[in-house]
Protein backbone atom coordinates (compact mmCIF):
# COMPACT_ATOMS: atom_id res chain seq x y z
CA UNK A 1 0.00 0.00 0.00
CA UNK A 2 1.21 3.39 -0.86
CA UNK A 3 2.03 5.59 1.81
CA UNK A 4 0.30 8.91 1.88
CA UNK A 5 1.47 12.19 3.73
CA UNK A 6 -1.28 14.65 5.38
CA UNK A 7 -0.73 17.99 6.03
CA UNK A 8 -0.85 18.38 10.08
CA UNK A 9 -1.97 21.73 11.32
CA UNK A 10 -3.47 23.11 14.27
CA UNK A 11 -7.76 23.56 13.47
CA UNK A 12 -7.29 21.08 10.23
CA UNK A 13 -9.05 17.07 10.89
CA UNK A 14 -6.36 14.82 10.91
CA UNK A 15 -6.14 12.73 8.21
CA UNK A 16 -8.51 15.00 5.58
CA UNK A 17 -5.70 17.05 3.62
CA UNK A 18 -2.82 15.41 1.93
CA UNK A 19 0.52 16.95 1.06
CA UNK A 20 1.04 18.30 -2.17
CA UNK A 21 4.07 19.90 -2.44
CA UNK A 22 3.13 22.93 -5.17
CA UNK A 23 0.20 23.29 -1.98
CA UNK A 24 2.77 23.40 0.34
CA UNK A 25 5.07 25.73 -1.32
CA UNK A 26 2.69 28.42 -2.32
CA UNK A 27 1.59 28.40 1.54
CA UNK A 28 4.79 29.24 3.09
CA UNK A 29 4.93 31.70 0.40
CA UNK A 30 1.97 33.85 0.94
CA UNK A 31 1.28 33.10 4.91
CA UNK A 32 2.08 36.45 6.00
CA UNK A 33 1.95 38.79 2.47
CA UNK A 34 -0.88 39.82 0.35
CA UNK A 35 -0.98 37.45 -1.95
CA UNK A 36 -3.04 36.76 -5.44
CA UNK A 37 -2.76 32.68 -6.26
CA UNK A 38 -3.57 31.77 -9.51
CA UNK A 39 -3.75 27.99 -9.93
CA UNK A 40 -6.09 25.89 -12.65
CA UNK A 41 -8.99 24.76 -11.65
CA UNK A 42 -9.40 21.43 -10.25
CA UNK A 43 -6.04 22.11 -8.47
CA UNK A 44 -6.95 22.79 -5.39
CA UNK A 45 -7.44 26.79 -4.89
CA UNK A 46 -9.70 25.88 -1.77
CA UNK A 47 -7.17 23.88 0.03
CA UNK A 48 -4.62 26.63 0.45
CA UNK A 49 -7.35 29.04 1.77
CA UNK A 50 -8.51 26.29 4.53
CA UNK A 51 -4.66 26.08 5.42
CA UNK A 52 -4.75 29.85 5.49
CA UNK A 53 -7.53 30.12 7.80
CA UNK A 54 -6.19 27.34 10.13
CA UNK A 55 -3.09 29.43 10.53
CA UNK A 56 -4.03 32.85 10.69
CA UNK A 57 -7.46 32.06 13.11
CA UNK A 58 -4.80 32.65 16.19
CA UNK A 59 -4.38 36.15 14.96
CA UNK A 60 -7.93 37.26 14.68
CA UNK A 61 -11.62 36.56 12.85
CA UNK A 62 -11.73 35.39 9.28
CA UNK A 63 -13.52 36.84 5.93
CA UNK A 64 -13.92 34.57 2.90
CA UNK A 65 -15.49 36.15 0.27
CA UNK A 66 -17.45 34.24 -2.85
CA UNK A 67 -19.52 36.24 -5.52
CA UNK A 68 -22.37 33.84 -5.70
CA UNK A 69 -24.51 32.22 -2.83
CA UNK A 70 -23.52 28.77 -4.24
CA UNK A 71 -20.06 29.29 -3.68
CA UNK A 72 -20.28 30.53 -0.54
CA UNK A 73 -22.43 27.52 0.55
CA UNK A 74 -19.77 25.19 -0.97
CA UNK A 75 -16.98 27.08 0.96
CA UNK A 76 -18.90 26.73 4.21
CA UNK A 77 -19.28 23.27 3.87
CA UNK A 78 -15.56 22.84 3.33
CA UNK A 79 -14.30 24.16 5.73
CA UNK A 80 -17.07 22.75 8.42
CA UNK A 81 -15.55 19.29 6.83
CA UNK A 82 -11.99 19.89 7.15
CA UNK A 83 -11.22 22.18 10.17
CA UNK A 84 -12.93 22.03 13.55
CA UNK A 85 -12.84 25.76 13.98
CA UNK A 86 -15.74 26.57 15.97
CA UNK A 87 -17.80 29.71 15.06
CA UNK A 88 -18.13 28.95 11.66
CA UNK A 89 -21.19 30.86 9.76
CA UNK A 90 -22.64 31.40 6.41
CA UNK A 91 -23.94 35.28 5.88
CA UNK A 92 -25.70 35.88 2.56
CA UNK A 93 -27.96 39.04 3.83
CA UNK A 94 -31.20 37.40 1.73
CA UNK A 95 -33.23 36.13 4.67
CA UNK A 96 -30.93 37.43 7.79
CA UNK A 97 -31.89 41.16 9.01
CA UNK A 98 -28.94 43.22 9.04
CA UNK A 99 -29.68 43.60 13.31
CA UNK A 100 -28.72 40.06 13.62
CA UNK A 101 -25.84 40.08 10.70
CA UNK A 102 -24.27 42.47 13.00
CA UNK A 103 -24.54 39.94 16.23
CA UNK A 104 -23.27 37.32 13.96
CA UNK A 105 -20.25 39.20 12.85
CA UNK A 106 -19.75 39.70 16.63
CA UNK A 107 -19.38 36.27 17.54
CA UNK A 108 -18.30 34.25 14.79
CA UNK A 109 -14.28 33.07 14.12
CA UNK A 110 -14.59 32.98 10.55
CA UNK A 111 -17.39 34.40 7.96
CA UNK A 112 -18.39 32.81 4.71
CA UNK A 113 -20.52 35.56 2.61
CA UNK A 114 -21.00 36.94 -0.59
CA UNK A 115 -19.39 40.77 -1.00
CA UNK A 116 -22.54 42.62 -1.83
CA UNK A 117 -23.82 41.37 1.66
CA UNK A 118 -20.48 42.73 3.48
CA UNK A 119 -20.57 45.73 1.46
CA UNK A 120 -23.62 46.53 2.63
CA UNK A 121 -22.50 46.21 6.12
CA UNK A 122 -19.08 47.69 6.56
CA UNK A 123 -20.46 49.90 9.13
CA UNK A 124 -20.96 47.21 11.77
CA UNK A 125 -18.14 44.96 10.87
CA UNK A 126 -15.17 45.94 12.49
CA UNK A 127 -12.59 44.92 10.77
CA UNK A 128 -9.91 45.83 13.52
CA UNK A 129 -10.80 42.19 14.66
CA UNK A 130 -9.71 40.61 11.74
CA UNK A 131 -6.46 39.12 10.26
CA UNK A 132 -7.47 37.40 7.14
CA UNK A 133 -9.60 38.45 4.40
CA UNK A 134 -10.19 36.01 1.52
CA UNK A 135 -11.06 36.85 -2.38
CA UNK A 136 -12.13 33.68 -4.12
CA UNK A 137 -12.63 34.77 -8.00
CA UNK A 138 -10.12 37.65 -7.15
CA UNK A 139 -10.26 38.21 -10.93
CA UNK A 140 -13.48 40.24 -10.08
CA UNK A 141 -11.87 42.72 -7.80
CA UNK A 142 -12.17 45.95 -10.78
CA UNK A 143 -14.45 48.83 -11.58
CA UNK A 144 -17.42 49.02 -8.82
CA UNK A 145 -17.50 45.41 -8.08
CA UNK A 146 -18.17 45.38 -4.00
CA UNK A 147 -14.86 43.56 -4.02
CA UNK A 148 -12.94 47.00 -4.62
CA UNK A 149 -14.52 48.61 -1.62
CA UNK A 150 -14.25 45.80 0.81
CA UNK A 151 -10.63 45.20 0.15
CA UNK A 152 -10.11 49.24 0.47
CA UNK A 153 -11.18 48.74 3.85
CA UNK A 154 -9.13 45.88 5.19
CA UNK A 155 -6.10 47.54 3.68
CA UNK A 156 -7.07 50.57 5.61
CA UNK A 157 -7.02 47.98 8.69
CA UNK A 158 -3.91 46.33 8.11
CA UNK A 159 -5.68 43.24 7.23
CA UNK A 160 -4.04 40.26 4.90
CA UNK A 161 -5.49 39.60 1.99
CA UNK A 162 -5.86 36.84 0.04
CA UNK A 163 -6.92 36.38 -3.85
CA UNK A 164 -7.51 33.49 -5.28
CA UNK A 165 -8.45 33.25 -9.15
CA UNK A 166 -8.15 30.76 -12.08
CA UNK A 167 -7.38 32.64 -14.85
CA UNK A 168 -7.22 36.85 -14.17
CA UNK A 169 -7.62 37.25 -17.85
CA UNK A 170 -5.15 38.70 -19.87
CA UNK A 171 -5.45 42.40 -20.29
CA UNK A 172 -2.02 43.42 -18.61
CA UNK A 173 -3.99 47.27 -17.24
CA UNK A 174 -7.24 44.86 -15.83
CA UNK A 175 -4.40 42.32 -13.99
CA UNK A 176 -2.63 45.51 -12.89
CA UNK A 177 -6.15 47.30 -11.28
CA UNK A 178 -6.94 43.78 -9.80
CA UNK A 179 -3.38 43.90 -7.61
CA UNK A 180 -4.05 47.72 -6.87
CA UNK A 181 -7.19 46.99 -5.78
CA UNK A 182 -6.27 44.24 -3.79
CA UNK A 183 -2.99 45.50 -2.15
CA UNK A 184 -1.23 42.28 -3.51
CA UNK A 185 2.17 42.11 -2.93
CA UNK A 186 3.50 38.96 -3.77
CA UNK A 187 2.01 36.76 -6.66
CA UNK A 188 2.18 32.68 -6.90
CA UNK A 189 1.26 31.58 -9.84
CA UNK A 190 1.13 27.78 -11.02
CA UNK A 191 0.48 25.85 -14.51
CA UNK A 192 -0.10 22.43 -14.56
CA UNK A 193 3.58 22.28 -16.63
CA UNK A 194 5.41 23.25 -13.19
CA UNK A 195 7.81 21.14 -11.84
CA UNK A 196 5.94 20.65 -8.34
CA UNK A 197 2.45 20.41 -10.14
CA UNK A 198 3.02 17.58 -12.81
CA UNK A 199 3.31 14.67 -10.20
CA UNK A 200 -0.23 15.38 -9.12
CA UNK A 201 -2.52 16.17 -12.49
CA UNK A 202 -3.96 13.08 -14.22
CA UNK A 203 -3.40 12.65 -17.51
CA UNK A 204 -5.89 15.31 -20.10
CA UNK A 205 -6.22 14.11 -23.43
CA UNK A 206 -7.61 16.99 -25.65
CA UNK A 207 -8.31 17.04 -29.04
CA UNK A 208 -10.05 19.25 -31.70
CA UNK A 209 -12.71 17.87 -33.67
CA UNK A 210 -12.71 20.33 -37.10
CA UNK A 211 -15.70 19.83 -39.01
CA UNK A 212 -16.55 20.78 -42.56
CA UNK A 213 -19.21 23.01 -43.39
CA UNK A 214 -22.37 21.79 -44.93
CA UNK A 215 -22.48 22.80 -48.84
CA UNK A 216 -26.21 24.44 -48.73
CA UNK A 217 -24.91 26.43 -45.48
CA UNK A 218 -22.03 27.95 -47.17
CA UNK A 219 -24.21 28.81 -49.80
CA UNK A 220 -26.54 30.66 -47.51
CA UNK A 221 -23.49 32.29 -45.21
CA UNK A 222 -22.59 33.57 -48.38
CA UNK A 223 -26.11 35.06 -49.27
CA UNK A 224 -26.18 36.39 -45.61
CA UNK A 225 -22.47 38.66 -46.55
CA UNK A 226 -24.20 40.15 -49.20
CA UNK A 227 -27.03 41.14 -47.17
CA UNK A 228 -24.26 42.37 -44.46
CA UNK A 229 -22.69 44.34 -47.32
CA UNK A 230 -26.15 46.30 -47.92
CA UNK A 231 -26.10 47.16 -44.27
CA UNK A 232 -22.72 48.42 -44.25
CA UNK A 233 -22.84 50.27 -46.88
CA UNK A 234 -26.24 52.20 -45.73
CA UNK A 235 -24.26 52.46 -41.99
CA UNK A 236 -21.30 54.54 -43.87
CA UNK A 237 -23.47 57.28 -44.86
CA UNK A 238 -23.33 58.35 -40.83
CA UNK A 239 -20.10 56.18 -39.78
CA UNK A 240 -16.96 55.39 -41.64
CA UNK A 241 -16.36 51.56 -40.78
CA UNK A 242 -14.88 48.89 -43.11
CA UNK A 243 -16.98 47.30 -46.16
CA UNK A 244 -15.47 44.00 -45.48
CA UNK A 245 -18.31 41.20 -43.45
CA UNK A 246 -14.98 39.81 -42.10
CA UNK A 247 -13.40 42.87 -41.06
CA UNK A 248 -16.74 44.06 -39.01
CA UNK A 249 -17.65 41.84 -36.16
CA UNK A 250 -20.62 41.35 -34.05
CA UNK A 251 -18.38 42.82 -31.04
CA UNK A 252 -17.62 45.71 -32.97
CA UNK A 253 -21.13 46.79 -33.80
CA UNK A 254 -21.90 46.42 -30.16
CA UNK A 255 -19.20 48.99 -29.13
CA UNK A 256 -20.67 51.01 -31.73
CA UNK A 257 -24.00 50.77 -30.58
CA UNK A 258 -23.50 51.86 -27.25
CA UNK A 259 -21.55 54.59 -28.40
CA UNK A 260 -24.25 55.73 -30.41
CA UNK A 261 -26.90 55.35 -27.38
CA UNK A 262 -24.62 57.60 -25.60
CA UNK A 263 -24.23 60.31 -28.29
CA UNK A 264 -28.32 60.61 -29.05
CA UNK A 265 -29.70 62.22 -25.64
CA UNK A 266 -27.59 65.09 -27.09
CA UNK A 267 -27.41 64.97 -30.87
CA UNK A 268 -30.69 62.66 -31.80
CA UNK A 269 -31.03 63.40 -35.49
CA UNK A 270 -29.61 60.61 -38.24
CA UNK A 271 -28.40 59.19 -34.95
CA UNK A 272 -32.12 57.34 -34.63
CA UNK A 273 -31.97 55.81 -38.06
CA UNK A 274 -28.15 55.20 -37.90
CA UNK A 275 -28.60 52.54 -34.73
CA UNK A 276 -31.49 50.76 -36.70
CA UNK A 277 -28.59 50.26 -39.17
CA UNK A 278 -26.58 49.05 -36.45
CA UNK A 279 -28.92 46.91 -34.38
CA UNK A 280 -30.02 45.42 -37.70
CA UNK A 281 -26.60 44.45 -38.65
CA UNK A 282 -26.41 43.40 -35.29
CA UNK A 283 -28.93 40.49 -35.87
CA UNK A 284 -27.77 39.69 -39.33
CA UNK A 285 -24.12 38.63 -37.60
CA UNK A 286 -26.07 36.18 -35.11
CA UNK A 287 -28.23 34.74 -37.90
CA UNK A 288 -24.89 34.11 -39.47
CA UNK A 289 -23.34 32.78 -36.28
CA UNK A 290 -26.47 30.31 -35.82
CA UNK A 291 -26.45 28.58 -38.97
CA UNK A 292 -22.22 28.59 -39.39
CA UNK A 293 -21.64 27.61 -35.66
CA UNK A 294 -24.87 26.10 -34.30
CA UNK A 295 -26.83 24.63 -37.32
CA UNK A 296 -29.76 24.42 -39.34
CA UNK A 297 -32.29 24.41 -36.89
CA UNK A 298 -31.06 27.14 -34.63
CA UNK A 299 -31.04 29.43 -38.12
CA UNK A 300 -34.65 28.70 -38.41
CA UNK A 301 -35.24 29.33 -34.89
CA UNK A 302 -33.47 32.80 -34.92
CA UNK A 303 -35.80 33.69 -37.91
CA UNK A 304 -38.55 33.39 -36.64
CA UNK A 305 -37.96 35.56 -33.62
CA UNK A 306 -37.05 38.06 -36.49
CA UNK A 307 -40.58 37.60 -38.39
CA UNK A 308 -41.82 38.56 -34.75
CA UNK A 309 -39.24 41.34 -33.93
CA UNK A 310 -41.24 44.56 -34.22
CA UNK A 311 -38.40 46.67 -33.51
CA UNK A 312 -37.87 49.32 -36.15
CA UNK A 313 -34.42 46.86 -36.76
CA UNK A 314 -36.42 44.32 -37.32
CA UNK A 315 -38.30 45.64 -39.84
CA UNK A 316 -35.55 47.04 -41.93
CA UNK A 317 -34.13 43.15 -42.32
CA UNK A 318 -37.29 42.08 -43.61
CA UNK A 319 -37.93 44.86 -46.01
CA UNK A 320 -34.80 43.51 -47.60
CA UNK A 321 -35.59 41.28 -50.67
CA UNK A 322 -32.47 39.52 -49.90
CA UNK A 323 -33.24 38.87 -46.86
CA UNK A 324 -36.36 36.87 -47.66
CA UNK A 325 -34.49 34.69 -50.19
CA UNK A 326 -32.52 33.88 -47.20
CA UNK A 327 -35.03 33.14 -44.83
CA UNK A 328 -36.92 31.15 -47.44
CA UNK A 329 -33.53 29.10 -47.97
CA UNK A 330 -33.00 28.54 -43.82
CA UNK A 331 -36.60 26.97 -43.85
CA UNK A 332 -36.39 24.94 -46.91
CA UNK A 333 -33.20 23.37 -46.12
CA UNK A 334 -33.17 19.90 -44.89
CA UNK A 335 -32.71 19.83 -41.49
CA UNK A 336 -28.59 18.27 -40.91
CA UNK A 337 -26.26 19.11 -37.44
CA UNK A 338 -22.64 17.66 -38.09
CA UNK A 339 -21.89 19.04 -34.63
CA UNK A 340 -24.53 17.24 -33.03
CA UNK A 341 -23.85 13.86 -34.84
CA UNK A 342 -20.40 14.64 -33.50
CA UNK A 343 -21.30 15.20 -30.31
CA UNK A 344 -23.45 12.14 -29.97
CA UNK A 345 -20.31 10.07 -32.02
CA UNK A 346 -18.17 11.11 -29.14
CA UNK A 347 -20.64 10.43 -26.26
CA UNK A 348 -21.47 7.23 -26.98
CA UNK A 349 -17.82 6.16 -27.27
CA UNK A 350 -17.11 7.39 -24.37
CA UNK A 351 -19.52 5.57 -21.96
CA UNK A 352 -19.07 2.48 -24.49
CA UNK A 353 -15.59 2.04 -22.13
CA UNK A 354 -17.19 3.65 -18.87
CA UNK A 355 -20.70 3.01 -18.11
CA UNK A 356 -20.48 5.07 -15.19
CA UNK A 357 -18.52 7.92 -16.66
CA UNK A 358 -19.39 11.66 -16.42
CA UNK A 359 -19.71 14.39 -18.85
CA UNK A 360 -19.96 17.84 -19.07
CA UNK A 361 -21.39 19.27 -22.76
CA UNK A 362 -20.75 23.21 -23.07
CA UNK A 363 -23.17 25.05 -25.25
CA UNK A 364 -23.38 28.73 -25.65
CA UNK A 365 -26.91 29.20 -26.51
CA UNK A 366 -30.11 28.52 -24.68
CA UNK A 367 -31.77 27.18 -27.76
CA UNK A 368 -28.96 24.94 -28.73
CA UNK A 369 -29.01 23.49 -24.81
CA UNK A 370 -32.93 22.56 -26.16
CA UNK A 371 -31.92 20.93 -28.96
CA UNK A 372 -29.05 18.94 -27.20
CA UNK A 373 -31.31 18.10 -24.38
CA UNK A 374 -33.70 16.91 -26.31
CA UNK A 375 -31.58 15.19 -29.01
CA UNK A 376 -29.10 13.53 -26.67
CA UNK A 377 -31.73 11.86 -23.95
CA UNK A 378 -32.91 9.32 -27.31
CA UNK A 379 -29.33 7.53 -27.33
CA UNK A 380 -28.98 4.60 -24.82
CA UNK A 381 -27.59 4.72 -21.53
CA UNK A 382 -27.52 8.57 -21.79
CA UNK A 383 -29.89 10.50 -18.75
CA UNK A 384 -28.83 14.41 -19.94
CA UNK A 385 -29.79 17.67 -17.49
CA UNK A 386 -29.82 20.86 -18.78
CA UNK A 387 -27.69 22.99 -16.14
CA UNK A 388 -28.54 26.67 -16.69
CA UNK A 389 -28.58 30.18 -14.91
CA UNK A 390 -30.99 31.99 -13.45
CA UNK A 391 -34.11 33.47 -15.55
CA UNK A 392 -33.54 37.49 -16.79
CA UNK A 393 -36.98 39.58 -17.33
CA UNK A 394 -39.54 37.34 -18.63
CA UNK A 395 -36.97 34.59 -19.84
CA UNK A 396 -36.43 30.57 -18.50
CA UNK A 397 -34.03 29.84 -16.10
CA UNK A 398 -33.62 27.84 -13.63
CA UNK A 399 -33.52 28.91 -9.46
CA UNK A 400 -30.47 28.35 -7.33
CA UNK A 401 -32.76 25.79 -5.52
CA UNK A 402 -33.72 23.60 -9.07
CA UNK A 403 -29.46 24.29 -10.16
CA UNK A 404 -28.67 22.34 -6.77
CA UNK A 405 -31.16 19.56 -7.08
CA UNK A 406 -29.55 18.74 -10.91
CA UNK A 407 -26.30 18.90 -9.40
CA UNK A 408 -26.87 16.43 -6.60
CA UNK A 409 -28.63 13.81 -8.83
CA UNK A 410 -25.34 14.38 -11.83
CA UNK A 411 -23.55 13.27 -8.58
CA UNK A 412 -25.36 10.43 -8.08
CA UNK A 413 -25.87 8.99 -11.00
CA UNK A 414 -29.19 9.66 -11.87
CA UNK A 415 -27.86 11.74 -15.03
CA UNK A 416 -24.48 11.47 -16.56
CA UNK A 417 -24.26 14.14 -18.76
CA UNK A 418 -24.65 17.79 -17.92
CA UNK A 419 -25.79 20.41 -20.77
CA UNK A 420 -24.35 23.21 -19.85
CA UNK A 421 -24.26 27.02 -20.40
CA UNK A 422 -21.55 29.31 -18.77
CA UNK A 423 -22.75 28.89 -15.34
CA UNK A 424 -20.95 25.85 -15.31
CA UNK A 425 -17.87 27.17 -15.82
CA UNK A 426 -17.32 29.03 -12.72
CA UNK A 427 -16.81 28.42 -8.92
CA UNK A 428 -20.13 25.71 -8.45
CA UNK A 429 -19.48 22.27 -6.86
CA UNK A 430 -19.81 20.12 -9.56
CA UNK A 431 -18.25 16.59 -9.58
CA UNK A 432 -15.11 15.69 -11.35
CA UNK A 433 -16.23 14.46 -15.01
CA UNK A 434 -14.56 12.07 -17.68
CA UNK A 435 -15.56 13.85 -20.84
CA UNK A 436 -15.41 17.69 -21.09
CA UNK A 437 -17.23 18.83 -24.48
CA UNK A 438 -16.99 22.68 -26.03
CA UNK A 439 -20.04 22.27 -28.42
CA UNK A 440 -18.25 25.20 -29.89
CA UNK A 441 -15.07 27.64 -29.39
CA UNK A 442 -15.31 31.01 -26.41
CA UNK A 443 -12.96 33.29 -27.03
CA UNK A 444 -12.14 33.90 -23.36
CA UNK A 445 -8.90 32.59 -21.87
CA UNK A 446 -10.80 32.96 -18.79
CA UNK A 447 -13.59 30.52 -19.93
CA UNK A 448 -11.49 28.11 -22.02
CA UNK A 449 -9.67 27.39 -18.89
CA UNK A 450 -12.53 27.42 -16.48
CA UNK A 451 -14.32 24.78 -18.88
CA UNK A 452 -11.25 22.14 -19.35
CA UNK A 453 -10.97 21.98 -15.80
CA UNK A 454 -14.06 20.35 -15.09
CA UNK A 455 -12.21 17.49 -15.85
CA UNK A 456 -9.11 15.39 -14.75
CA UNK A 457 -9.80 16.16 -11.47
CA UNK A 458 -8.98 14.29 -8.22
CA UNK A 459 -7.04 11.64 -9.47
CA UNK A 460 -9.31 11.08 -12.78
CA UNK A 461 -7.73 10.87 -16.03
CA UNK A 462 -10.17 13.07 -18.75
CA UNK A 463 -10.50 14.34 -22.04
CA UNK A 464 -11.87 17.28 -23.81
CA UNK A 465 -13.17 18.00 -27.05
CA UNK A 466 -13.44 21.13 -28.76
CA UNK A 467 -16.25 21.21 -31.48
CA UNK A 468 -14.87 23.41 -34.82
CA UNK A 469 -17.32 24.63 -37.56
CA UNK A 470 -14.90 25.27 -40.76
CA UNK A 471 -15.00 28.90 -41.89
CA UNK A 472 -17.09 29.89 -39.29
CA UNK A 473 -16.62 32.13 -36.23
CA UNK A 474 -15.25 29.28 -34.21
CA UNK A 475 -11.75 29.20 -35.92
CA UNK A 476 -11.61 32.68 -34.77
CA UNK A 477 -12.76 32.07 -31.27
CA UNK A 478 -10.91 29.14 -30.54
CA UNK A 479 -7.00 30.91 -31.89
CA UNK A 480 -8.41 34.06 -29.50
CA UNK A 481 -8.81 31.74 -26.32
CA UNK A 482 -5.02 30.34 -26.96
CA UNK A 483 -3.78 33.25 -27.62
CA UNK A 484 -4.71 35.02 -24.77
CA UNK A 485 -3.99 32.04 -22.60
CA UNK A 486 -0.38 32.49 -23.40
CA UNK A 487 -0.81 36.62 -23.06
CA UNK A 488 -2.32 35.96 -19.47
CA UNK A 489 0.74 33.95 -18.55
CA UNK A 490 3.43 36.43 -20.15
CA UNK A 491 1.38 39.31 -17.85
CA UNK A 492 1.16 37.62 -14.91
CA UNK A 493 4.78 36.44 -14.33
CA UNK A 494 5.56 39.99 -15.83
CA UNK A 495 3.18 41.51 -12.48
CA UNK A 496 5.00 38.90 -9.99
CA UNK A 497 8.77 39.77 -11.32
CA UNK A 498 8.31 43.57 -11.01
CA UNK A 499 6.68 42.93 -7.23
CA UNK A 500 9.28 40.80 -6.09
CA UNK A 501 11.51 43.78 -7.57
CA UNK A 502 9.84 46.56 -5.50
CA UNK A 503 10.10 44.26 -2.61
CA UNK A 504 13.66 43.76 -3.13
CA UNK A 505 14.40 47.39 -3.45
CA UNK A 506 12.24 48.33 -0.23
CA UNK A 507 14.24 45.61 1.67
CA UNK A 508 17.54 47.35 0.59
CA UNK A 509 15.90 50.61 1.49
CA UNK A 510 14.75 49.40 4.85
CA UNK A 511 11.58 50.33 4.21
CA UNK A 512 9.28 47.55 5.24
CA UNK A 513 7.67 47.62 8.70
CA UNK A 514 5.61 43.82 9.61
CA UNK A 515 2.85 44.61 11.70
CA UNK A 516 1.63 42.59 14.78
CA UNK A 517 -0.14 40.50 12.30
CA UNK A 518 2.80 39.26 10.59
CA UNK A 519 2.41 41.02 7.37
CA UNK A 520 4.23 43.03 5.33
CA UNK A 521 3.11 46.99 4.39
CA UNK A 522 4.35 48.63 1.03
CA UNK A 523 4.49 51.98 -0.15
CA UNK A 524 1.87 51.90 -3.71
CA UNK A 525 4.32 50.57 -6.46
CA UNK A 526 2.08 51.08 -9.46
Amino acid sequence: MEFVEFVEMDNIKPHRIMKRDYQINIFNSIKDKNSLVVLPTGLGKTIIAIMMIAYKIKYGKILFLAPTKPLCEQHYATIKELTTIEGVFLVTGEKTKKEKRKKIYQMAKVIVATPQTIENDLDVINLKEFSLAIFDEAHRAVGNYAYVTIAKACLEQGVQILGLTASPGSDFSRLKEVITNLGIENIEVRSEEDADVKPYIPERKLRWKVIDMPPEIKIIAKKIDELIMDFLIELNKYFKVSLSPKRVTKKMLIQLQEKIQKRMANEGGSLYQAISVVSALIKIYHLKEMLTSQGIEAAKNYIKKIELDTSKAGKKIRQSSKYRQIRDAILSVKPSNPKLEITKKILMQHFATNQNARAIVFAEYRDTIDVLHNELNKLPGIRAAKFIGQAKGSGDGMSQDEQKRVIKLFKSGFYNVLISTSIGEEGIDIPATSLVIFYEPVPSAIRHIQRRGRTARGGMPGEVYILIMKGSRDEAYYWSSRRKEKKMMVQIKKLRDRINEMIEKRKEEKKIVVDAKGQAKLDSWL
